[in-house]
Protein backbone atom coordinates (compact mmCIF):
# COMPACT_ATOMS: atom_id res chain seq x y z
CA UNK A 1 0.00 0.00 0.00
CA UNK A 2 3.18 2.29 0.87
CA UNK A 3 4.52 1.65 -2.60
CA UNK A 4 1.17 2.40 -4.57
CA UNK A 5 0.94 5.50 -2.10
CA UNK A 6 4.44 6.31 -3.31
CA UNK A 7 4.50 5.69 -6.81
CA UNK A 8 0.93 7.80 -6.88
CA UNK A 9 2.67 10.60 -4.87
CA UNK A 10 5.86 10.80 -7.27
CA UNK A 11 3.29 10.31 -10.75
CA UNK A 12 1.22 13.84 -9.40
CA UNK A 13 4.56 15.77 -8.72
CA UNK A 14 6.09 14.57 -11.98
CA UNK A 15 3.05 16.11 -13.82
CA UNK A 16 2.71 19.26 -11.66
CA UNK A 17 6.85 20.45 -11.93
CA UNK A 18 6.39 20.72 -16.10
CA UNK A 19 3.19 22.84 -15.11
CA UNK A 20 4.28 24.90 -12.45
CA UNK A 21 8.02 25.52 -15.00
CA UNK A 22 5.79 28.19 -17.12
CA UNK A 23 5.77 31.55 -16.03
CA UNK A 24 3.04 33.57 -16.20
CA UNK A 25 3.05 36.80 -17.75
CA UNK A 26 2.09 39.37 -15.49
CA UNK A 27 0.54 42.77 -17.27
CA UNK A 28 0.92 45.63 -15.48
CA UNK A 29 0.48 49.51 -15.63
CA UNK A 30 3.72 51.35 -14.92
CA UNK A 31 4.62 54.39 -12.59
CA UNK A 32 4.54 56.62 -15.94
CA UNK A 33 0.96 55.09 -16.75
CA UNK A 34 2.52 53.05 -19.92
CA UNK A 35 1.81 49.05 -20.11
CA UNK A 36 4.40 46.65 -18.76
CA UNK A 37 4.68 43.12 -19.36
CA UNK A 38 6.99 41.20 -17.04
CA UNK A 39 7.56 37.51 -15.69
CA UNK A 40 7.27 39.01 -12.16
CA UNK A 41 4.63 40.40 -10.05
CA UNK A 42 3.71 43.88 -10.72
CA UNK A 43 3.83 44.52 -7.15
CA UNK A 44 7.53 44.14 -7.29
CA UNK A 45 8.39 47.06 -10.17
CA UNK A 46 6.38 49.04 -8.29
CA UNK A 47 3.45 48.77 -10.94
CA UNK A 48 -0.25 48.46 -10.85
CA UNK A 49 -1.50 44.65 -12.09
CA UNK A 50 -4.66 44.96 -14.87
CA UNK A 51 -5.15 41.15 -15.66
CA UNK A 52 -6.78 40.95 -18.86
CA UNK A 53 -10.93 40.70 -18.87
CA UNK A 54 -12.39 37.87 -16.89
CA UNK A 55 -16.16 37.85 -18.65
CA UNK A 56 -17.69 40.34 -21.41
CA UNK A 57 -19.37 41.94 -18.72
CA UNK A 58 -16.45 42.63 -16.55
CA UNK A 59 -14.07 44.49 -19.40
CA UNK A 60 -14.45 47.83 -18.23
CA UNK A 61 -12.10 49.07 -15.45
CA UNK A 62 -13.23 50.47 -12.68
CA UNK A 63 -13.80 53.92 -12.58
CA UNK A 64 -10.58 55.92 -12.01
CA UNK A 65 -8.16 53.32 -12.46
CA UNK A 66 -7.64 53.16 -16.14
CA UNK A 67 -4.03 53.57 -17.20
CA UNK A 68 -3.15 56.85 -19.29
CA UNK A 69 -3.00 54.70 -22.27
CA UNK A 70 -6.67 54.63 -21.79
CA UNK A 71 -7.21 51.47 -23.54
CA UNK A 72 -7.09 48.28 -21.55
CA UNK A 73 -9.19 46.30 -24.54
CA UNK A 74 -10.64 47.65 -28.03
CA UNK A 75 -14.27 46.84 -28.39
CA UNK A 76 -14.18 47.23 -32.06
CA UNK A 77 -12.12 47.10 -35.49
CA UNK A 78 -11.89 50.95 -35.19
CA UNK A 79 -10.45 50.68 -31.89
CA UNK A 80 -8.01 48.54 -32.13
CA UNK A 81 -6.88 50.50 -35.74
CA UNK A 82 -6.43 53.43 -34.06
CA UNK A 83 -4.38 52.05 -30.84
CA UNK A 84 -2.12 49.87 -33.36
CA UNK A 85 -1.39 53.32 -35.21
CA UNK A 86 -0.49 55.12 -31.89
CA UNK A 87 1.68 52.16 -31.04
CA UNK A 88 3.76 52.64 -34.03
CA UNK A 89 3.48 56.75 -33.31
CA UNK A 90 4.94 56.46 -30.37
CA UNK A 91 7.72 53.45 -31.24
CA UNK A 92 6.24 51.46 -28.58
CA UNK A 93 6.37 47.98 -28.70
CA UNK A 94 4.41 47.68 -25.55
CA UNK A 95 1.56 49.51 -26.04
CA UNK A 96 1.10 46.52 -28.88
CA UNK A 97 2.05 44.23 -26.42
CA UNK A 98 -0.71 45.70 -24.49
CA UNK A 99 -3.03 44.71 -27.38
CA UNK A 100 -1.93 41.41 -27.60
CA UNK A 101 -3.57 38.08 -26.39
CA UNK A 102 -0.55 36.38 -24.80
CA UNK A 103 -2.21 33.19 -23.91
CA UNK A 104 -0.24 29.86 -25.09
CA UNK A 105 3.16 31.78 -25.63
CA UNK A 106 4.82 31.63 -21.68
CA UNK A 107 7.04 34.59 -20.96
CA UNK A 108 9.58 33.56 -23.06
CA UNK A 109 7.31 33.73 -26.63
CA UNK A 110 6.37 36.81 -24.88
CA UNK A 111 9.41 38.42 -24.40
CA UNK A 112 10.80 37.77 -27.88
CA UNK A 113 7.93 38.62 -29.68
CA UNK A 114 8.22 42.06 -27.80
CA UNK A 115 11.44 42.10 -28.88
CA UNK A 116 11.00 41.50 -32.73
CA UNK A 117 7.99 43.98 -32.07
CA UNK A 118 10.74 46.64 -31.37
CA UNK A 119 12.34 46.53 -34.84
CA UNK A 120 9.04 47.28 -36.26
CA UNK A 121 7.64 49.84 -34.84
CA UNK A 122 10.54 51.72 -35.68
CA UNK A 123 9.91 51.61 -39.53
CA UNK A 124 7.62 54.35 -40.38
CA UNK A 125 3.47 53.28 -40.71
CA UNK A 126 2.06 53.34 -43.92
CA UNK A 127 -0.87 51.79 -43.72
CA UNK A 128 -3.01 48.90 -41.40
CA UNK A 129 -4.86 46.86 -43.69
CA UNK A 130 -7.76 43.95 -43.24
CA UNK A 131 -10.42 43.25 -40.86
CA UNK A 132 -11.32 40.71 -38.04
CA UNK A 133 -11.29 37.77 -39.91
CA UNK A 134 -8.54 38.12 -41.93
CA UNK A 135 -6.32 40.08 -38.88
CA UNK A 136 -4.14 43.08 -39.45
CA UNK A 137 -1.50 43.81 -41.79
CA UNK A 138 0.93 46.49 -40.92
CA UNK A 139 2.25 47.90 -44.21
CA UNK A 140 5.93 49.83 -43.03
CA UNK A 141 8.90 51.73 -44.75
CA UNK A 142 12.23 50.25 -42.98
CA UNK A 143 14.34 53.86 -42.41
CA UNK A 144 17.05 54.53 -45.26
CA UNK A 145 15.25 51.24 -46.94
CA UNK A 146 14.17 53.68 -50.13
CA UNK A 147 10.68 53.35 -51.70
CA UNK A 148 10.57 49.62 -50.02
CA UNK A 149 8.02 48.32 -47.96
CA UNK A 150 7.66 45.49 -45.11
CA UNK A 151 4.55 43.74 -44.52
CA UNK A 152 3.89 42.23 -40.45
CA UNK A 153 0.80 40.54 -40.54
CA UNK A 154 -0.86 40.10 -36.54
CA UNK A 155 -4.21 37.70 -36.55
CA UNK A 156 -7.14 39.07 -34.87
CA UNK A 157 -9.32 37.19 -32.37
CA UNK A 158 -11.95 38.17 -30.14
CA UNK A 159 -12.05 37.15 -26.42
CA UNK A 160 -13.87 38.49 -23.44
CA UNK A 161 -16.11 41.24 -25.87
CA UNK A 162 -12.52 42.69 -26.64
CA UNK A 163 -10.49 42.86 -29.71
CA UNK A 164 -6.69 41.06 -29.71
CA UNK A 165 -3.68 41.26 -31.52
CA UNK A 166 -2.42 37.72 -31.85
CA UNK A 167 1.99 38.29 -32.62
CA UNK A 168 3.36 37.97 -35.65
CA UNK A 169 4.06 34.70 -37.18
Amino acid sequence: MRAALLLLTLFLLSVAFPAAAQTQVHRCVGKDGGPVFTDQPCGNLGARSIAPPAAASSTEAPAGTSPSTGLLCAKDMATLRVAVASAFNQRDANRIGGLTLWSGYGSGGAVENIRNLEAVVKQTLLSLEGDEADGITAVTRVPGGGEASHQVHFGVVRDAGCLWLRPPA
